[in-house]
């Protein structure tokens, strides 16, 4: 095996050593990099689902109520404003999704998954927080990040068409019945406010960043490798090969080979140097001989 092989297989084997602790940790930095977005992603959709609540209740409600001789126009429900909010959310960005859904929900397409059930209900705790994060698939199986904030009855006016049937406006009742969404409560968490974010997407891209990184140091590292194989040969393997050939010669007996140049500025040099010093002795005690 060459000097140089073993000098190229010792660089490679440090390359590889290298990739294989860095490749962990890139892998690990970027994809909490790509959770920590996705969180951000959701805490922002979950104030937009908020605002979009309020807006609809402060100014939305008001105006339908007094312009419409309907006592239960669906678009005054807060509800109703939210889930349109995520149908076109998910028209230009396939699975997102913004959903207000009760556990004892007027509409049945309201109703909770088993997922978002477990959710509810461990809002509903008194030691709750304030948000709850889950790591959980969609309909395909892809996985999804889910951040639940609770729905609370804190305005009166959700007990007009969800405390009792009787009280509740006639068109809610043509419409949904008076089965389901009655019995609430003040105070009461009735529900939650679910932001659904793909993370697929988001790991897939923290993949194709690591493969750019590695690819970019394999080519750097082929550069270098490329830069030092060529210094060796012009700064160490010619000078020896030269050495080597005039020394060949020489040992066989052939003084009319050129000197070996000296370079003071080469590691070579002390090597030329002796050889030269050797070579002159040789020739001077051959003319002794002769003589």
């Amino acid at each position: 095996m060459t000097l140089r092989l073993k000098l190229n297989l010792t660089l490679v084997t440090g390359f590889l050593i290298t990739l294989a602790v860095l490749v962990p940790l890139l892998r690990s930095t970027l994809s909490q990099t790509a959770y920590d977005a996705a969180i951000s992603q959701a805490q922002l959709l979950n104030q937009v689902s908020q605002i979009t609540e309020q807006y609809n209740e402060k100014e939305i409600t008001p105006q339908l109520l007094q312009s419409t001789s309907i006592d239960f126009p669906p678009q005054s429900v807060p509800f109703y404003a939210v889930s349109h909010l995520g149908a076109l959310l998910r028209q230009d960005h396939a699975g997102l999704n913004i959903r207000a859904t009760a556990l004892n929900p007027t509409n049945p397409a309201d109703a909770p998954t088993p997922v978002e059930r477990n959710l509810i209900e461990r809002l509903r705790s008194p030691s709750a927080p304030a948000m709850l994060l889950s790591n959980s698939t969609d309909s395909t199986g892809k996985p999804t990040l889910l951040l639940a904030t609770p729905i609370r009855v804190t305005n009166s006016g959700c007990l007009t068409c969800h405390s009792d049937p009787a009280v509740a406006p006639g068109t809610m009742i043509d419409t949904y019945g008076s089965q389901n969404g009655f019995g609430w409560k003040p105070g009461e968490t009735v529900g939650a406010s679910i932001i659904s974010i793909p993370v697929g997407a988001l790991q897939a891209e923290a993949t194709g960043k690591i493969w750019k990184i590695i690819l970019c140091l394999s080519a750097l590292f082929l550069i270098i490798l490329a830069v030092i194989n060529i210094i060796i040969e012009i700064a160490f393997l010619r000078p020896l090969h030269e050495m080597s050939a005039i020394t060949g010669r020489v040992s066989r007996g052939d003084m009319t080979a050129p000197e070996l140049a000296i370079n003071d500025h080469n590691e070579l040099a002390p090597l030329a140097s002796a050889f030269t010093r050797l070579r002159r002795s040789l020739e001077s005690a051959f003319s002794m001989l002769d003589e």
